[in-house]
């Protein structure tokens, strides 16, 4: 059994002719220097692991895990229009930030982690996998505690948004940043559901319900186990 330490969550339905919401406010406090060239999918992974971690101890070999449905789709079509459409090479950095792991970096440097990182993106349960990867991590002792994150960004116009990602005109879209951190609970718990909080359609759902539950509940003490198929299950201890 894990006991969740810290949790924080973000969830932003994006709609059509509507832009998203300025990070800058939240950014600003958890930040510990100002990094320049992020592109969404960073900025909303260090806005929720430093929100989950605010006023938390870290150990030192704490791990980080980063799961995403859909990765950082932003980067990877300013990158892809700029070589398809315009044969252009990209920017160096819009390139870099194709890649998952960029977040995994800055969320590592701004919270001063060593530890492992793990980044995985899947369509349908990636925070489950994550878990799993966590979970048999701090089973097996190689990590003492675990800051896992889902993150999922909805780059405009959404209505290409759907298109790219196979998402139905009637889907809802939104983009979010959901955290727990994650160390040893010592005891056994009782199981409880997380109630009917739905987030629908949404890829990283999993997460979302997890993360505003354990916010809802600020008083409870609360741990998690994992079934073998990345499945979450949450105890009160």
């Amino acid at each position: 059994m894990i006991e969740i330490q810290g949790a924080a969550h973000y969830f932003h339905v994006v709609r059509a002719g509507e832009p998203v919401p300025s990070l800058e406010a939240r950014l600003r406090p958890v930040c510990r220097e100002r990094f320049r060239r992020l592109d969404r999918f960073i900025e909303l992974a260090l806005m929720g692991s430093g929100e989950c971690t605010a006023g938390k101890k870290l150990a030192r070999d704490c791990g980080l895990y980063i799961s995403s449905g859909i990765g950082p789709i932003g980067s990877n079509i300013v990158v892809q229009d700029s070589v398809v459409r315009d044969a252009k090479l990209p920017m160096p950095f819009n390139f870099v930030n194709t890649l998952g792991s960029s977040a995994g970096y800055y969320v590592g440097k701004n919270l001063g982690l060593t530890g492992e990182s793990v980044f995985v993106s899947r369509r349908g349960s990636a925070f489950g996998a994550a878990l799993s990867c966590a979970v048999a991590d701090i089973s097996s002792g190689l990590v003492s505690q675990i800051l896992i994150g889902a993150v999922e960004e909805c780059p405009l116009p959404v209505d290409r948004f759907r298109e790219l990602v196979g998402l139905p005109a009637t889907a809802v879209t939104a983009e979010g940043s959901h955290w727990l951190l994650l160390g040893h609970a010592g005891r056994a718990g009782s199981a409880i559901s997380v109630g009917d909080v739905s987030f629908d359609g949404y890829e990283s759902a999993d997460a979302a319900r997890l993360a505003s539950f354990a916010l809802r509940n600020p008083a409870m003490r609360l741990g998690l186990s994992c079934t073998n198929g990345g499945a979450a299950n949450l105890h009160a201890l």
